[in-house]
């Protein structure tokens, strides 16, 4: 017999609960962009977008209806679609702002009915306006494709309320399957105020968990399952470290994540502000913690890459309220 879901229902929907759930779809990011008939151009960043008919060739945008720019989308002759690729958070974030600015900041040009095409990105659609719907708090507008391009390039995508790219998802597997000492660790937040950490009964010294810690094979997948014995709900979510420590020649791949519920035995939920830093031994996971903590508050975070002495860190995400439309 099938083993029976954990998650269970919710009865009272909550709005934001639910935008919370609809974030576990992984998708692309698009900037839908158009012009207004005294020629401005605008635009949005979004995630509701997909392909619906291929004879006739159809896509699809969901506005919200609270939206500045919806009036314009639905009344204009058209609108473009711009898929966005790996390294375009930024432009990403631009037009997931109201500034006035976006277009003065973004490279782009007009196609051929004049809306907007961003540069560089994965793909776009130029479409004519085939049909408006009401749907709720949002507006559907389906649209008729009539001219594209595209190049094969590795995508930006959004889950989570976060910014995600595979090939670097893929990089890390790959560096993790030719590499013997693969260590696998977590750092894992509770309502963005406290930490998940290892204490020593004796000596009281914190570590990061990890696939060392708890006695899991080197897998995101076996340390989440090796927390989650009692109770504990675990979710990882993207990559927060990576670096070889030259000393042991391990390779080591932290991940940021959410931890809820029972804590198994050696681990304590610790907050923030008493976080003994001093009682890390490990200096590259202090580094990473303390760099961890910094960008929690601020809401943007990177991966570090390099060894346990030096590296670079690469931006990811940046996490906003209205950083996409759905």
């Amino acid at each position: 017999m099938a083993n029976e879901s954990n998650i269970q229902p919710n009865t009272a929907i909550d709005p934001r609960d639910l935008r919370n759930a609809f974030g576990t779809f992984a998708t692309g990011v698009t900037i839908v962009t158009t012009v207004e008939a005294n020629g401005t151009p605008r635009g949005f960043t979004a995630n509701s977008f997909t392909s619906v008919s291929l004879d006739p060739p159809l896509v699809l945008i969901c506005i919200g209806k609270s939206a500045a720019s919806l009036s314009v989308f639905c009344d204009g002759a058209g609108f473009a679609v711009n898929i966005l690729g790996e390294g375009q958070e930024d432009v990403a974030g631009i037009f997931a702002t109201q500034r006035a600015d976006k277009f003065d900041v973004a490279d782009w040009h007009p196609g051929k009915s004049g809306v907007p095409l961003i540069d560089g990105t994965n793909a776009w659609f130029e479409c004519s306006r085939e049909q408006v719907v009401e749907a709720g708090d949002h507006i559907v507008l389906i649209g008729r494709v009539n001219d594209y391009a595209y190049e094969q390039r590795a995508p930006l995508g959004y889950v989570n309320g976060g910014y995600f790219t595979l090939e670097l998802e893929r990089s890390l597997v790959e560096a993790a399957s030719r590499t013997a000492g693969t260590i696998i660790g977590a750092v894992l937040a509770q309502n963005d105020s406290e930490i998940l950490l290892h204490v020593d009964k004796e000596s009281g010294k914190l570590t990061v968990p990890s696939t060392e810690t708890c006695s899991a094979s080197a897998s995101p997948a076996a340390l989440a399952d090796s927390l989650s014995e009692g109770g504990l709900e675990v979710s990882l979510d993207f990559p927060l470290s990576v670096y070889e420590d030259k000393k042991t020649k391990n390779y080591s791949i932290y991940y940021r994540g959410t931890a809820t519920g029972k804590v198994p035995e050696g681990l304590r939920f610790i907050p923030i502000e008493e976080i003994d830093f001093d009682k890390i031994e490990d200096g590259a996971m202090r580094f990473m913690l303390r760099r961890y903590v910094k960008e929690l508050r601020q809401g943007r975070f990177a991966i570090y890459l390099g060894d346990e002495y030096a590296g670079e860190t690469r931006q990811v995400e940046e996490k906003s309220e209205a950083a996409i439309d759905v």
